[in-house]
């Protein structure tokens, strides 16, 4: 084997004990400061930023970000890229609609937003499977998307299946393996260079589920 492609969250001691055999190893979209390797990236706090200062944009002031920052260290990154976004526009986050630890179900998305003394007026969250749950749960609350809530997410994946379709935030996932591939390639002939992270772009996708707030 000449070497090796790791793509996302396997665990830290199973990813080390692969680097362990001295095979050239690159990550894809995953890295940890406990592991040393090559890792293509995507720029999350970056994106994230970007993302919000959508909503910020259109007018919104209240934002709320759901994502389990313990899943993965993109998850922590973007809720980064969303402190920054609004510290840039000079927006307090409230706590209560601050959630790091949220388990991608119905009825824990249910459970949370139901127990919230109010909404925010836009949700930022972490990926597209919560924002399809988000969007979902808020329509079953009674509000509508985006007349009483805007919904915006990440990943560009389950987006298009919500109703309506949720503005995210896209991964170009054809320009990953291109990246990771030639990094392996280059790292076969260079194994004794420093490791590199690459910090990929992504494009926003505006669509339906955001507008400007209700005055």
């Amino acid at each position: 084997m000449n070497g090796i492609l790791i793509l996302s969250h396997l665990s830290t001691d199973f990813t080390n004990a692969v680097i362990g055999t001295g095979i050239p190893t690159v990550l894809i979209d995953h890295h940890h400061p406990a592991i040393h390797a090559d890792c293509i990236l995507t720029n999350n706090r970056f994106s994230a930023c970007e993302t919000v200062r959508h909503l910020c944009d259109l007018g919104h002031r209240s934002i709320g970000y759901i994502g389990n920052i313990d899943f993965s260290p993109s998850y922590y990154e973007r809720l980064e890229g969303f402190r920054l976004a609004l510290r840039d526009m000079g927006v307090e986050a409230h706590p209560q609609w601050v959630v790091t630890d949220a388990v991608e179900q119905a009825d824990y998305v249910m459970e949370t937003l139901k127990g919230m003394s109010a909404q925010p007026t836009a949700w930022f969250c972490v990926n597209d499977g919560l924002g399809f749950l988000v969007n979902s749960t808020l329509h079953q609350l009674g509000f509508q998307v985006p007349d009483d809530v805007s919904v915006c997410s990440f990943d560009n994946g389950q987006s298009r299946l919500a109703t309506p379709m949720t503005t995210t935030m896209a991964v170009d996932l054809n320009l990953f393996g291109r990246k990771a591939v030639e990094q392996l390639f280059w790292r076969m002939e260079h194994k004794d260079e420093p490791f590199t992270e690459l910090l990929l772009p992504t494009k926003i996708i505006v669509r339906e589920s955001t507008a400007p707030p209700r005055n």
